[in-house]
């Protein structure tokens, strides 16, 4: 037996996802500016710099939203390997959001002697 949502649930829950989703504004090159200048949050040279402690991808794009009263850069990189990756990272602190996914490539490993 399969359970269905009653369709206004179902619509409601697809607005209010498109609602979210649109709540993240693209911020200009300009706005961008001037919040580094404020000291509001990091450049994209000083976030690329944190994140190359982790991750030696390649720069493909690069976004900086606006998500209510906080910022976060999203990037692509590109790898050897053919394979490209999404990272969030908050334009504030430049710390890595905890929904993104890291590749292998970008992964810390320890190596053991033994």
């Amino acid at each position: 037996m399969s359970r269905r949502l009653p369709l206004g649930i179902l619509i409601t829950s697809v607005l209010l996802q498109g609602k979210v989703a649109a709540s993240a504004i693209e911020l200009e090159h300009y706005e961008a500016k001037r919040l580094v200048s404020e000291g509001q949050i990091l450049s994209l040279d000083a976030t690329l710099k944190r994140v190359a402690a982790f991750c030696q991808g390649k720069l493909l794009d690069a976004h900086l939203y606006q998500d209510g009263d906080s910022w976060r850069y999203d990037l692509q990189f590109g790898f050897q390997r053919g394979e490209i990756t999404h990272l969030s990272v908050d334009a504030s602190s430049g710390k890595l959001s905890p929904d993104s996914e890291l590749p292998d490539e970008c992964q810390t490993h320890e190596t053991a002697t033994r």
